[in-house]
């Protein structure tokens, strides 16, 4: 069985490549991930790994949760999982993705960024690292390629 990490209030590289793996074993499995995002609460100082698609709402959240558990059953004993009361997932109503929308970056390819310490749509945004947000597969952005892949600056 894999190493199951559980999350602290530090944001390091194991949670990051961790919570990469787990995307890229859930596109295996066409899990239609939309968007995936590290946030960090900003009242409690913990972090989720948010994964958003439109299963979770045609096939309900507990068996989205049962998709990443087995896939997290599957790892290789030395691989890092992430603990499933460390992961969040959404349908595609998600509130953070409704805020990145209406924002400026509504428009923008964005992948692999940290932002934080922003006000985007009205929410604000402690800290988080976004590893997608597919905009084509919402249907209804189109992206600016001008930002893709690009790290936004943390406000002051």
């Amino acid at each position: 069985m894999a190493k199951e990490i559980f999350i602290t209030q530090w944001f390091s590289e194991q949670m990051l490549l961790a919570g990469e793996a787990l995307i890229e074993r859930l596109d295996e499995t066409d899990s239609k991930v939309q968007a995936a995002f590290w946030i960090l609460d900003a009242e409690d100082k913990t972090w989720k790994l948010t994964i958003v698609s439109p299963l979770v709402e045609s096939e309900g959240p507990r068996n989205y949760y049962r998709r990443i558990d087995d896939i997290n059953e599957s790892a290789k004993p030395d691989e890092d999982v992430i603990a499933l009361h460390d992961i969040s997932v959404s349908d595609t109503h998600n509130r953070i993705v409704e805020a990145i929308k209406s924002s400026p970056l509504g428009n923008a390819t964005l992948g692999n960024n940290r932002l934080g310490k922003n006000n985007l749509g009205g929410v604000y945004i402690e800290d988080m690292y976004l590893y997608r947000m597919d905009w084509k597969l919402f249907g209804d952005v189109t992206p600016n390629k001008a930002t893709e892949n690009t790290i936004l600056p943390l406000s002051p």
